[in-house]
Formats: C-alpha cells, sequence, structure tokens
C-alpha cells in the first residue's frame, strides 16, 4: 500500500488478520482498522473528513462529533434537523476552509466531543480558533457508551435541552 504523508509518498506493507478498510463513496481508501493490532490499530492513508460524504445540506445544524461511532450514534438519535460530521480523530482540527463553508450553510454548528481531558481540550480550541460552542453530555465518557449504558431514550432527552442552549430548539425537535 501507499500512501501520502508531509507531501512524500511512502509504501507500507500490511499483513495479519482482521483487516478492514474505510472508503469513501468514490472507493477511495482513507483508512485502515487492524482490530488485533495494538500499536497500528489504525493507520491513517488521506485525510477525510467522516460523514461530509453522507451530508444532504438541507438541515439547518451541524454537529461535529469527536469519532466515527459517535457521529453514527449521533445519527440513530434521529434529529430531524441536524446533521454530523467527525474529524479523523478527536485531536485534528478540521480545515478552516471546510469550516468556513459550513458556517455559510448551516444556522450554527457546535462539537459534541468525548466527555475526558482530550475531549474538552479539543472542543475549547474548536471555540478558540472557530468560535464554535461546544456541547458536553455529562453521562458516560462519549455519547455510544452513554447509550450503551442509558439507553436511546434517555440520551436523546438528556441531549435535547443541552443542545437547544445552542441550537435552535423548535427547529431540532423530532
Amino acid at each position: 500500500m501507499s500512501k501520502e504523508e508531509d507531501g512524500e509518498i511512502k509504501e507500507l506493507s500490511i499483513s495479519g488478520q482482521y483487516i478492514y478498510g474505510y472508503f469513501r463513496k468514490d472507493g477511495t481508501l482513507y483508512k485502515v482498522y487492524q482490530p488485533k493490532t495494538k500499536d497500528t490499530k489504525f493507520i491513517k492513508v488521506r485525510d477525510y473528513i467522516q460523514g461530509m460524504d453522507q451530508l444532504t445540506m438541507d438541515k439547518d445544524y451541524l454537529v461535529i462529533c469527536s469519532s466515527l461511532k459517535d457521529l453514527m450514534t449521533f445519527v440513530k438519535l434521529n434529529f430531524r434537523n441536524a446533521e454530523a460530521i467527525a474529524p479523523d480523530s478527536e485531536n485534528t482540527l478540521i480545515p478552516e476552509h471546510v469550516i468556513e463553508a459550513c458556517k455559510r450553510k448551516y444556522k450554527n454548528i457546535c462539537t459534541l466531543f468525548d466527555n475526558d481531558e482530550a475531549g474538552i481540550r479539543s472542543m475549547n480550541k474548536y471555540k478558540e480558533r472557530y468560535q464554535i460552542p461546544s456541547v458536553v453530555l455529562e453521562m458516560e465518557k462519549d455519547l455510544s457508551d452513554s447509550i450503551e449504558k442509558h439507553g436511546i431514550t434517555k440520551v436523546r432527552e438528556t441531549l435535547m435541552p443541552l443542545l437547544s442552549n445552542i441550537l435552535n430548539p423548535k427547529q431540532l425537535v423530532q
């Protein structure tokens, strides 16, 4: 496999059991997942904002989640007027030109990252750099863990008022 890193093409050899690829709609590989490998569980092949290909751009609100797992979890909450994306990792800032394009399209944007030190730090970076407010769900470490422990209905009921403080509550309801 080859990947671009710092403007150079690097060749990688990957072998082992349970190797999965994450692909864009156009078939382009952007990440490799090896669940049984500790040191190289994820290999980033190229920059990609998860969920961008799935945006319809016909909703009023955008939620930036911390991971693909939490993005998919947010979608399952079925807020009718909000879409979601996620950077490669919580520690990766979405590029400014993408944020500015989203700000022109959506009425409001917020972050919903993990409820831990790294997540809070990342939400603060988005607030400082892009003036994007954050929602902190204090139930469990992250959104998917909250649903696993408390159920989708309880998480939705808890998250709704938190989002409503930032996003228009009349537009966000079921």
